[in-house]
């Protein structure tokens, strides 16, 4: 599996369309993390942080399983609706909302 978290100034991004990067974590049978790997998210690349929906496009090139963020804009949820699937993070914390999601205590919300 394929989990996709935006991050910017090293946390999980606030809003999906303004994140700096993605981490790209492939997680095994046993919820255990094999490997990672940063994606920038190309709209942003300029430092704007203005990604728009050209993120979601950036994005799908690693066709990600799952998806993990805080807050997303309806046009990136309309583009992602039945490609992948959406968690909500409680947490700005990385590793905390990776551990969280490996764990099982996030719900899907789409």
């Amino acid at each position: 599996m394929k989990l996709a978290i935006p991050i910017i100034n090293e946390k999980v991004s606030e809003h999906f369309g303004k994140s700096e990067y993605f981490m790209i974590y492939e997680i095994n049978e046993n919820n255990e993390v094999v490997n990672s790997k940063k994606l920038e998210n190309v709209p942003c690349g300029d430092g704007s942080h203005s990604g728009h929906g050209s993120t979601v496009q950036s994005l799908m090139v690693e066709n990600p399983d799952a998806i993990l963020f805080i807050n997303m804009g309806q046009r990136s949820l309309t583009a992602l609706d039945g490609k992948t699937s959406l968690y909500r993070a409680n947490d700005l914390d990385v590793e905390n909302s990776l551990k969280e999601f490996l764990n099982g205590n996030l719900q899907k919300i789409q």
